[in-house]
Formats: structure tokens, C-alpha cells, sequence
């Protein structure tokens, strides 16, 4: 690139500096606290290169905490990103001060993919209400449990699964989660990981998770970019934008338009989008409602399907590295069972109304959330309207109107005086007299912007974790050696956080395949 082509970037840095100076010198109220940062950049080159290329940018976010406090500021550039790590200060900001902080923000990188459109990215407004209407009558807590019989079903092929090809185990996780909300939402049956809506449906979460991660694109840094054609060899973020584009779209078209033949055959399975697409005089809905369902039955997908992949995966790295919480749960779960009634093999399905009879078992699945949050970082965006009275540790700051406010659910997760030893995965710590708060309340985020998929997720984690708790010991695997493998606690920096690939040894408990097969009888 020659001197030429560069005179713009620097025009646009400078007056972009510029721009923020002249701004942060027409208040009073001073922001909050944070890095310095270069006098241009701020802390873009820190974020880019020791929080986008790491594998944990959380732990980044948690050094600038544990530096400035539970208000951290922090600019790129000219804009800023304010992390919050205080429990109260994120119920006052995201619940009782909703109206200014229920907009999400969306990164360049989005708005050239197209996400401004997606309910997850949509400011508060008339639209997302009602597509959070749609989503709450088909996700509620008294509409969940009509899913119970089909998490049951799941549960069971994961487990028969995980005996016939325990190495998968983390790809059996990842079918479970999408067939229950494939069929939740267009009632398709998935019969494989090699269905074709199973695998647009798992490229497309990985391609959000992958573009979503802080950091990553120059453009989102620089807006001005998004106007460089795709043929520029710099320009990998425009190729990457329409890469995800067509994605997005057969995830949510081909699954779609399985729907409408189906029910212009007679043939449709009462699912989400058939029955939203049936108006209550029996005429066709019109083409914008049609847009509308296809969007929100796409967005099922993510709302409890790789929040339950995160989890259980999770889980099985906890018993991989504790098992004697595993030991721990199995007896309770084995002296509840002799106590019940087990009459069929079907009986033996531990379901939710089961929860309350196991404490211990409970209080681990809750730790799961704990020990590796799904999300990470929750991010909200302010609207309109600078708040000049933002209160942290007795002081008072101003978060500016149209700022990223992200909670940091990582750090006040792992927060000592919360969660003594929170490195550590212990279940027990729920079970005392004062327990410390429950991690669900950060876990799926807040007020407004909450998971819609809460109550199924839940679920999902629930049954599938002890029930397999109940049927299985996961040990570490050993080596060629007959060694022990310890695996790492390493997990991917996307906006969902799974652990990375690892080994652990998966074994059936005594009854457990008489059980399964006494179950297809």
C-alpha cells in the first residue's frame, strides 16, 4: 500500500481523536476510571492483540477490573466500552434502568453481514417486543415443560450414543441441543449429524461466535472500511461478511420452506413456526409476518440450543477433573432411586420434577454455570441519553448515550468474596446456610435482553446431566502409557464459550445398557 492510500486512515484518526477529546472536555461528570491507553488509539491495540488473539478475553477484562475496579472505561479508538462487574450497579443499570439500557449494540462487521435486522441485535422498540412476545409463548416456564417428553426422548439417544461412540461425546452433545430445537421449532426430526439443517444450523453459531469475538476486525475499529470492495487484498473482513451472509440465510430459509411445504401438504408437525404461520381465521398470514416468524424460529436455534452445548459439555469436564463430586452425585442419585418408584424402565428417567429430591446433583449443575459461564461478557448498548449518574463505591460517573456496556459475568463469577476459591468447581458452596447468589442470575443476562430460552436450556442441562450422572463415570483417559491425560480448562474466545477438545474416558454403569435396550422394547 502506498503513501497515498494511507493519507485517509490518518485523516480519519486523527479527527477521530480529535473528536473524542473535544467530547470528554464538555463534561463535568468525569467517566469512570480505566487504562490510559495510546493517545490515538486508546486501547484498541491492546484489545486487538492481547484480547482478540488470546484464548480468553475475559481475563483481559478481569486484569482491567481488578486494576480500576467493578466501573471500568476503556476507548477504541473513539468510542468506548464500560465494563461492569458489580452485581447491584448491573440490576440498577439493565433492570431498573431498562428504558436506557436494553439496546444492544451491533459492530460493523454485523451491520455488513446483516444482523441489524436479527431479533438479537435490535434496539428496544415495537418490533423486538413482539418478537419477544412470540418467543416468550413458545420458550415460557409453564410452556417448557410441554418439552419434557421430547428432552427425554434426546437424552436417551445421547446416552445410547455416548455407549456406542463415547470418544464423540462432545459431537453427541452438540446433535442432542440441536434436535431439540429443530423440532421445537419447525418439528423436523433429526435423524444425524449428518442432516442437512443440523450442520447450516451449527455453521452458523460458529460463525456468530466467531465474528461476534471483541477485537477482531479492523473494521469494526474503523468504520470508513466497510466501504473497501471485497477484491482488496486487506480486506478479508468483506469477504468473511459475505461468507457468513449465505450462511445465515440457508440456516434459516432451507428449514423454513420445510415448513411451508409441509403444511401445504397436510403433513406439518405442530411446531413454532406452523403454528405461527396459521392465523386465527384460517387465512395465509402475510408476507411480513412470514419474515418475522422465519427470523424468530432461526433465533431458536441459539436461544437453547449452544448455551446447552456449552453447559454439558462443561460438565463433563468438571468430572473429568473432580471426580469425587461426581462420586458425590452418583450416591445421592443412587439412594434417591432405591427410594422411588421404578416400576418400568421408563421410571427410571430422572426428569425436573425430580430436581428438588436431589440437592447435591442440583447444586453441581448450578456450578457448572458457575465455573465456566456460557457467556462470558454480556454486552448492552445505552440509547440516547448520557447518565451522568452512575454510582460505583461511593463515587459518581457518566456513561455517555450510545456506549457499549458490557456486564462481566466471567469476573463476578469468579469474584473471591462471592465465590471463595473460585477456581475451583465445588457444589457445595450452594448448600450452606448463607449460600452465595445464584450464578442463573448472570448466567443467561438481564432484564430486558434475557435469554428467551432459559426455561429449555435449564432443562435440557438438567436431564441430561443426571441422567448421565446416573448411568455413567467419566474418568480421565490415559495415553498409550496407561498415563493419566489431565485435560486443560481451555476454552474458545467466542461470544458462547466451549471448552476446547479433550479427552476423557466415558463408561457405562452397571445396568445401563439393559436399560437402554429395555427402553427401545
Amino acid at each position: 500500500m502506498n503513501s497515498n492510500q494511507l493519507i485517509p486512515g490518518a485523516v480519519a484518526l486523527t479527527l477521530s481523536a480529535a473528536i473524542y477529546l473535544w467530547r470528554r472536555s464538555q463534561h463535568s461528570v468525569p467517566l469512570p476510571p480505566g487504562p490510559k491507553g495510546n493517545p490515538i488509539f486508546g486501547s484498541l491495540l491492546d484489545g486487538r492483540y492481547k484480547i482478540a488473539r488470546s484464548d480468553a478475553y475475559w481475563l483481559k477484562f478481569a486484569e482491567y477490573t481488578d486494576q480500576y475496579g467493578p466501573l471500568v472505561s476503556v476507548r477504541m479508538l473513539h468510542e468506548r466500552i464500560f465494563l461492569v462487574s458489580d452485581p447491584e450497579l448491573i440490576s440498577e443499570l439493565f433492570e431498573k434502568r431498562a428504558a436506557n439500557y436494553s439496546d444492544r449494540d451491533i459492530s460493523e462487521m454485523g451491520k455488513l453481514i446483516g444482523w441489524d435486522q436479527e431479533i438479537i441485535f435490535l434496539n428496544y422498540g415495537p418490533l423486538l417486543k413482539r418478537f419477544r412476545t412470540m418467543l416468550h409463548r413458545a420458550l415460557n416456564n409453564r410452556v417448557s415443560l410441554d418439552y419434557v417428553a421430547l428432552q427425554r426422548y434426546e437424552t436417551t439417544r445421547l446416552m445410547r450414543r455416548l455407549v456406542d461412540q463415547p470418544d464423540g461425546f462432545m459431537g453427541h452433545i452438540h446433535l442432542m441441543a440441536a434436535s431439540i430445537a429443530i423440532r421445537i421449532a419447525y418439528g423436523y426430526k433429526v435423524d444425524s449429524a449428518e442432516d442437512p439443517f443440523v450442520i447450516s444450523a451449527e455453521e452458523s453459531m460458529a460463525a456468530f461466535s466467531d465474528v461476534s469475538a471483541p477485537g477482531r476486525w479492523v473494521v469494526n475499529a474503523l468504520p470508513i472500511l466497510r466501504h473497501v470492495p471485497s477484491w482488496v487484498p486487506f480486506a478479508t473482513f468483506k469477504r468473511r461478511a459475505e461468507q457468513v451472509r449465505l450462511i445465515d440465510e440457508a440456516a434459516q430459509n432451507e428449514p423454513f420452506e420445510y415448513v411451508l411445504k409441509q403444511m401445504a401438504e397436510g403433513t406439518a408437525e405442530d411446531s413454532f413456526t406452523s403454528k405461527l404461520l396459521q392465523s386465527e381465521d384460517g387465512q395465509p398470514v402475510d408476507d411480513e409476518t412470514k419474515k418475522l416468524v422465519k427470523n424468530i424460529a432461526g433465533s431458536l436455534y441459539g436461544a437453547g440450543s449452544d448455551t446447552t452445548v456449552s453447559g454439558v459439555q462443561s460438565f463433563f469436564l468438571a468430572m473429568t477433573l473432580y471426580p469425587e463430586v461426581q462420586k458425590k452425585a452418583q450416591a445421592e442419585i443412587m439412594a434417591y432411586m432405591r427410594q422411588r418408584s421404578t416400576s418400568d424402565a421408563l421410571s427410571r428417567m430422572i426428569l425436573p420434577a425430580d430436581r428438588p429430591n436431589l440437592p447435591y446433583t442440583s447444586a453441581l449443575v448450578r456450578e457448572v454455570l458457575r465455573w465456566h459461564p456460557i457467556v462470558a461478557v454480556v454486552p448492552h448498548r445505552s440509547s440516547s441519553q448520557d447518565d451522568c449518574n452512575v454510582v460505583s463505591r461511593g463515587k459518581v460517573y457518566r456513561i455517555p448515550a450510545k456506549s457499549v456496556v458490557m456486564a462481566h459475568v466471567w469476573r463476578i463469577m469468579h469474584d473471591p468474596e462471592m465465590y471463595p476459591e473460585p477456581e475451583r468447581f465445588n457444589p457445595e458452596r450452594y448448600l450452606v446456610d448463607n449460600p452465595p447468589p445464584e450464578p442463573e442470575n448472570y448466567a443467561f443476562g438481564f432484564g430486558r435482553r434475557a435469554c428467551p430460552g432459559i426455561h429449555i436450556a435449564q432443562q435440557s442441562m438438567w436431564m441430561s446431566i443426571s441422567n448421565i450422572l446416573a448411568n455413567f463415570t467419566i474418568n480421565k483417559a490415559r495415553d498409550e502409557h496407561g498415563k493419566e491425560i489431565t485435560p486443560e480448562e481451555k476454552y474458545f474466545a467466542g461470544v458462547i464459550s466451549h471448552p476446547m477438545p479433550f479427552k476423557c474416558s466415558i463408561l457405562p454403569r452397571k445396568g445401563c445398557e439393559e436399560w437402554l435396550q429395555e427402553l427401545d422394547e
